[in-house]
């Protein structure tokens, strides 16, 4: 019986192989695709990620050493409570969602779990499909590096990739905000993250964050959206330009910068928000669900980025760009 959701994600990934990066380093742990992981083997995979990276904990308020019990962690500075339930750490409340197409997404994510980003995102949504962990696991070994996914959702980009996010989704390990990171200074290998710093108020302060959590030496793996329309989920703040990636990151040294779609996503992703928002009539919910039949009758045309993604000279026209940058070494 061949899993459908993952034959679907391969046959769109063809589509990327033309990547700019390094070969693949050797790794010492087999990426195997996981469709429906039992409920045992997803908390054993949960307490192993949290194990190799509890070294590397601390309390996001004052940053003091943390005692961990079955049912919470305790800052040993401020005497502040983190409560572990299911094996997820809380180092804050998850909020409530007020967008009503955030919640029609959120409810996806929850209801198709990984199906959502190997068939919802990778093959239907009107983005030209990169493969994220592949362009991750080019570039750090996760079985041997402590490699965080920053705004994970509920998605698994590695068996050994430790998931952060505001929301308690159930790919996630750690609950928290990426304005204040809950690990020591100097700790973690590579953070990584995909379409999530234009959904912060000040990605100048995330991204401070992630330089002082990321050791000397380590990587930061980073595609946000440039000519991409609003998509507030649950807010959208931020768009940046080739340029404004080089001051976002200017206290890293920049390893790459390439685009993973080109204009025909461009083209494909207003088309369909205009027409969502005309058959829509103003209603917020009715223009949701146009916009969710629009993406999956038009799909197709987004493959015929192929020719124009990670060139150069097509920079300018990218629905999203993609930064590799390195934290100096000294």
């Amino acid at each position: 019986m061949w899993d459908k959701p993952n034959v679907l994600y391969n046959i769109a990934s063809l589509f990327q192989e033309r990547c700019p990066y390094p070969p693949p380093i050797e790794s010492s742990r087999t990426m195997t695709p996981i469709s429906a992981p039992s409920s045992e083997r997803v908390a054993d995979a949960r307490r192993r990620r949290l194990t190799r990276i509890s070294a590397a904990l601390a309390c996001p308020r004052c940053g003091g050493a943390l005692d961990r019990s079955e049912s919470a962690l305790r800052c040993e500075g401020c005497a502040a409570d983190y409560p572990v339930r299911d094996g997820r750490i809380y180092f804050v409340d998850v909020p409530a969602r007020t967008d009503d197409f955030d919640r029609i997404k959120g409810w996806m994510k929850r209801v198709f779990g990984r199906a959502y980003y190997t068939v919802g995102i990778t093959l239907l949504a009107p983005t030209f499909p990169i493969n994220f962990a592949r362009v991750v696991t080019r570039l750090v070994d996760p079985a041997a590096q402590l490699i965080v996914d920053a705004g994970s959702g509920n998605n698994t980009l590695h068996p050994d990739i430790v998931a952060i996010d505001l929301f308690d989704y159930d790919a996630v390990d750690i609950v928290c905000r990426l304005e204040a990171l809950p690990f020591r200074s100097d700790t973690i290998d590579a953070i990584v993250s995909r379409s999530v710093l234009e959904h912060v108020a000040d990605p100048a302060r995330v991204v401070g964050e992630f330089h002082r959590c990321t050791k000397r030496g380590g990587l930061g793996i980073h595609m946000i959206p440039f000519l991409f329309p609003v998509h507030a989920s649950p807010a959208d703040y931020h768009r940046f330009t080739p340029e404004g990636h080089a001051v976002l990151f200017r206290e890293w040294t920049a390893v790459s910068r390439t685009n993973p779609t080109g204009p025909v996503t461009v083209i494909l992703l207003y088309m369909i928000e205009v027409v969502a928002t005309i058959l829509g009539f103003g209603v917020a919910r009715l223009r949701s669900l146009v916009y969710l039949v629009l993406c999956g009758i038009s799909f197709p045309i987004k493959f015929l980025d192929v020719v124009f993604v990670n060139r150069k000279a097509f920079m300018s026209l990218a629905a999203s760009i993609l930064s590799v940058v390195r934290k100096a070494p000294e």
